[in-house]
């Protein structure tokens, strides 16, 4: 298994802010119906970017790392929120689940061995102890 560098996780998180301002910049109408499930899907990007641009100017691969691990993680989580929570909210003719397949996860697998030979925890890909088959592609 290849192990991303710091570079290669850099313009990951850059294209995952860059797709997360796409979204910012699209959203023109809001349907009131759909309000709940895209408020809670942009706070979760808020959470898992908050600390993007320190990240970037540090110029740190282990913060680095621990930070791609986190958006790995909470990008998962999101994706099974949103399909259990609100399957039918859209934002600008897409469903929610559709907007986060955007977001890249090239280096997922790595970072959870990183993260598990770090700390020596196991890594479970389902959350809690729901798993949604068709979210692991």
């Amino acid at each position: 298994m290849h192990t991303p560098t710091y570079d290669e996780l850099k313009k990951e998180l850059v294209r995952a802010l860059d797709i997360h301002i796409d979204i910012l910049k699209d959203t023109s109408l809001i349907d009131p119906e759909h309000l709940d499930g895209i408020m809670f899907m942009m706070r979760s990007f808020g959470f898992m970017l908050d600390r993007a641009p320190k990240v970037l100017l540090e110029e740190n691969p282990e913060e680095m790392n621990f930070l791609m691990f986190q958006y790995y993680s909470l990008l998962s989580e999101l994706k099974y929120n949103l399909r259990l929570n609100y399957p039918h909210a859209h934002l600008q003719q897409r469903s929610l689940e559709e907007i986060v397949q955007l977001f890249p996860t090239t280096y997922e697998k790595e970072m959870k061995v990183w993260w598990e030979q770090l700390t020596g925890l196991h890594v479970d890909d389902s959350k809690q102890t729901i798993e949604i088959e068709s979210l692991n592609n």
